[in-house]
């Protein structure tokens, strides 16, 4: 997805001469050719994320299309105060991209993990927040929403899905109807895990700040037809358990949502990327396990 997200920026450069390119120290050479391209609109602000946002909310009100980047503890949480006074407050059409969510950087510890960006993000008004699942998907929902004159958040994983959905800001995706009255609601790469549930309806969503009027009354029509009570609805996340998907939909749908996700706790183990989902009770096996509860 890193790849793709390079390829991304220099296709707006080419196209844009609004675009301009931030990094905070991180994927010089995957966008190098960014910077060989048009060096006049990359810059490598360095390990001062806070001022990166606020010199991309000044290029905003000046005209330009800034697309910031680097690893989400350090841009989101870290610049938290200017990303809500200088793009949110200021209403500035700024694109945040990041890496490293949740527990991508396994091995590094509480200070590399990521766990309620997404969360922090939704309280901002105006701001659109978006976590693609796939390379094709990024790009979809990036160029549907260049120039939106709003803020927008796009979380990056270093994992994706292996299923070929067409996605649309706002909308969700009904990848399967429900066989026993079951509905998951899943984000990001975990898609492929519930997929191995043969019995539950499968909701994928990539746009995480709301959902479009026409997308509810669809799945409105289908929960009448198929809920058996009112604790059938299960949101599945790559983050906690607080303020993302589950929130949405329960929000949205006035409705009590079985949260899958990650417990209000730090992690403080080291380890690969799996040996942390299985601690986290966020496993495939635990996933399954969750939803037929």
């Amino acid at each position: 997805m890193r790849a793709e997200f390079a390829q991304i920026c220099l296709d707006l450069v080419k196209k844009d001469k609004k675009a301009v390119v931030m990094v905070g120290d991180i994927s010089h050479f995957l966008l190098r050719q960014v910077e060989s391209y048009s060096p006049d609109r990359f810059y490598n602000i360095g390990i001062c994320e806070q001022t990166m946002v606020s010199m991309a909310s000044g290029m905003a009100i000046e005209g330009m299309r800034p697309i910031i980047h680097t690893i989400a503890p350090f841009l989101v949480e870290r610049s938290y105060d200017q990303i809500k006074d200088d793009l949110g407050y200021q209403h500035t059409d700024v694109t945040i991209v990041t890496v490293g969510g949740t527990y991508d950087y396994s091995d590094l510890g509480c200070t590399h993990h990521c766990y309620g960006d997404i969360a922090l993000m939704r309280l901002i008004p105006n701001m659109e927040v978006y976590e693609p699942g796939t390379p094709k998907e990024l790009r979809d929902l990036f160029f549907q929403t260049w120039g939106s004159e709003n803020p927008k958040y796009f979380r990056l994983s270093a994992h994706t899905h292996s299923q070929d959905v067409d996605v649309s800001m706002e909308e969700v995706n009904v990848i399967r109807e429900s066989i026993d009255g079951r509905w998951v609601f899943v984000t990001g790469h975990l898609l492929d895990d519930v997929m191995c549930d043969p019995n539950c309806g499968i909701i994928y969503v990539t746009t995480l700040h709301n959902i479009s009027k026409k997308s509810v009354e669809n799945l409105n029509r289908l929960f009448n037809k198929s809920f058996t009570s009112l604790t059938d609805l299960y949101s599945v996340e790559n983050h906690s358990k607080i303020g993302g998907l589950g929130d949405l939909i329960s929000d949205t749908f006035n409705l009590p949502v079985k949260r899958v996700g990650l417990d209000r706790k730090f992690m403080t183990s080291y380890g690969s990327y799996e040996d942390l989902r299985e601690e986290f009770n966020m496993s495939k096996d635990k996933i399954l396990r969750l939803i037929n509860e």
